[in-house]
């Protein structure tokens, strides 16, 4: 029950609520002045609208953009999004709807994006607002109705386009596209006719939200009334001379065709030609494709515009009168072009624009990559003076001219002016080009010399190129033959480490064998005699015999203990991580062991390692010193001696045995390879030997070899 109460308590409260609710709802913005005026960062907000009104433009295609009015203001509205199939086609003229949607900022004005529309009939349309050319340009009539009145100077036809038909209308005030969605009847004859147009005027914008021109878009053929059409003969209109296209009248000036007459001196059919009587030149600039050249006497209608400042024909019709000769070309001066420009007055500059002309200079460039055509750059009296020729001018007739060369040009003068238009001052010209009707207007006066610099910039290109090269290639050489000379001496150096090997390892054999020929020979030979004593006394005298037989014996054992030793000399030369003295140490303790012998080991200064080269030589060469202090001094003290010198290693073994006769001892020739052993040891150490001895007082063999620190 209380929470049934409860209930009954919430809804009561929320029923008391809904007016307060509803009063917090937003209500759609209703009026097209109002939304217009938003600040364009409002819009954006996408602010509701819910809004009756009229349309005055509409695109003719399902859910197209249109233009809608209520309250006497129009604005754009964005078709939909998602398409109504229970709309028409199209919103005609006069169409009332009641339209749902937000608003945007849109890319000038404020704008709306429709959501849904609702038809709701016809109304009236308001009465468009009469406005002058200029008036359009200030941003306010954007998306109004507006009635225009004017002459038609120039008709395109579009039957692929959503606007079939494009008018170029011209009053005072300036000139303006009127773009028609329907096509119009018998259009020849809406050029040069007065008529009077009712649309909706739209604005061209920049990126950043500026107005930068204008147009008018109508709806129905029937918005476009001719009050006046243009004659049916377009050259049936008043003659002008080219000197008088644009003088002073009370009356003001036509917009309506005037038509002249004259000599071409340059043509670029389908875009414009030049005309020159009386020492006057005018610029005509049409669509017709009637041949033109040089030399031909035409007539041509079309509408005077100043344009750059100077009068021309424009939207001109052509036909040919007959032919005479192309006037004498007038020496260009750049002081007679362009005058001498005196600040605050008007220019003394002659009046020689569109005048057929003949300019001389050095041509510096011939630029290709122009959109107007190929243009030759030539610099005449301290300035560069631009040649343009036509844009079917084929590249190839070009070649022959060559920057450096002197050449005349024959052609059109078109002078540029500094001031815009409408001038706010004297405009005065800062400088002008040349029009050339083809490359036969082109001549060349003075070849270019052969040594140009861009020849010398090509020879320093080359000369540089093959400098690059030889020093590379001499660099690769160079690092070759360094290559080849290691891998020589890599190669010299093992050869000579092998035939020291060989020579080291001939030498060990022969000292092994006169060690072998001198010891062990010596006692198998005594053994062999004590055994055939053994036997041959063996049945007369078995004492004697037996005497014999403990003699072989002890041969035996001494053989043995000479082999032994021998093969015992022959083991690795590596010290097994000990240091010199240790190794000597362990050396002398096998020499002496058996025998009555004292062999002292000494070192003197800190004891440090050895490379094993050193080392092990060093070693081999106390083990033979030992070996003949025994074997031939007989010696029974012996004293072994290392010394660690800072930058070298000494070893000394000194005996008290018989000595010898440094200058006479037995060598190689009589079998004997020791001291021979040590000498060429230590050559291969590049160390020192000295032998010290005199017979009956003992030797004394040191060896120094340089050790790096």
């Amino acid at each position: 029950m209380q929470q049934l109460k409860d209930r009954w308590i919430g809804a009561v409260l929320w029923l008391c609520c809904l007016p307060a609710l509803a009063q917090e709802v937003p209500q759609g913005l209703t009026e097209c002045a109002a939304i217009r005026s938003l600040p364009r960062e409002v819009a954006a907000q996408g602010r509701p609208v819910q809004l009756r009104g009229v349309v005055m433009f509409c695109y003719r295609k399902r859910d197209g953009a249109m233009v809608v009015q209520n309250g006497g203001v129009g604005i754009y509205v964005h078709g939909l999004r998602v398409p109504d199939a229970s709309l028409p086609d199209w919103l005609a003229r006069g169409t009332a709807i009641e339209l749902t949607g937000v608003t945007e900022a849109g890319n000038f004005a404020p704008v709306i994006q429709a959501k849904k529309i609702r038809v709701l009939g016809t109304e009236p349309l308001p009465e468009p607002t009469p406005v002058s050319f200029s008036e359009l340009l200030d941003g306010k009539w954007d998306c109004q109705l507006v009635r225009l009145r004017g002459v038609v100077q120039s008709v395109e036809e579009r039957p692929k386009d959503a606007e079939r038909v494009r008018l170029e209308l011209t009053a005072n005030g300036g000139r303006i596209t009127v773009n028609v969605l329907e096509s119009l009847p018998d259009l020849p004859r809406l050029v040069d006719a007065d008529v009077e147009v009712e649309g909706v005027n739209f604005t061209y914008f920049n990126n950043r939200g500026e107005l930068v021109g204008a147009r008018v878009q109508v709806m129905n053929a029937g918005d476009v009334r001719v009050l006046k059409r243009g004659p049916e003969d377009p050259f049936a209109v008043p003659e002008l001379h080219l000197s008088t296209l644009r003088p002073f009248s009370p009356s003001g000036v036509t917009y309506h065709r005037r038509r002249c007459t004259g000599t071409v001196t340059l043509a670029r059919p389908g875009q414009f030609f030049y005309l020159q009587e009386g020492g006057r030149g005018v610029r005509v600039e049409t669509r017709d494709q009637t041949p033109l050249q040089p030399g031909d006497r035409v007539e041509a209608s079309g509408f005077v515009e100043v344009g750059d400042h100077f009068g021309k024909l424009r939207e001109a019709v052509v036909r040919k009168v007959g032919i005479a000769p192309r006037p004498a070309p007038l020496p260009i001066q750049r002081k007679r072009v362009l005058g001498t420009n005196l600040p605050g007055s008007e220019t003394d500059a002659d009046d020689v624009d569109g005048l057929y002309a003949t300019l001389q200079g050095r041509l510096e460039k011939v630029d290709l990559s122009d959109t107007e055509g190929p243009r030759l750059l030539v610099e005449s009296e301290g300035r560069l003076v631009s040649a343009t020729l036509g844009r079917d001018t084929p590249p190839a007739t070009l070649e022959r001219f060559e920057p450096g060369s002197e050449v005349r040009i024959d052609g059109v003068i078109r002078v540029e002016l500094a001031s815009g238009w409408p001038a706010q001052d004297f405009p005065r010209p800062v400088n002008f080009r040349v029009f050339v009707q083809g490359p036969a207007d082109i001549a060349v006066a003075r070849a270019a010399p052969w040594w140009t610099p861009q020849r010398l910039w090509l020879l320093l290109g080359g000369i540089g190129t093959v400098l690059a090269v030889t020093l590379g290639w001499n660099w690769l050489l160079r690092r070759r033959v360094e290559q080849r000379g290691t891998q020589l001496a890599q190669e010299m150096s093992a050869r000579r480490d092998a035939a020291v090997e060989f020579d080291a390892t001939l030498r060990e054999r022969e000292r092994l064998a006169a060690d072998l020929h001198d010891s062990l020979e010596q006692s198998l030979t005594g053994m062999a005699l004590q055994l055939e004593a053994t036997e041959a006394l063996q049945a007369e005298a078995p004492a004697r015999s037996a005497q014999h037989l403990g003699l072989a014996r002890q041969l035996l054992t001494r053989s043995r203990e000479e082999v032994r030793r021998s093969v015992w000399n022959l083991r690795s030369q590596a010290l097994d991580n000990r240091s010199l003295p240790d190794a000597l140490r362990d050396t002398a303790a096998t020499f002496a062991e058996g025998q009555a012998l004292r062999i002292e080991v000494a070192s003197e200064g800190p004891v440090r390692p050895l490379p094993d080269f050193i080392a092990g030589n060093l070693l081999l060469l106390a083990r033979e010193a030992l070996t003949n202090a025994i074997k031939h001094g007989a010696a029974q003290n012996i004293e072994v001696r290392v010394v660690f010198h800072p930058t070298e290693v000494e070893v000394a073994v000194k005996d008290d045995g018989k000595g010898f006769d440094t200058e006479g001892h037995p060598g190689p020739r009589e079998g004997h390879f020791g001291l021979q052993g040590m000498r060429e040891r230590m050559k291969r150490l590049h160390g020192a030997l000295t032998i010290t001895s005199t017979p009956g007082q003992g030797t004394c063999i040191s060896a120094t070899v340089p050790v790096e620190t």
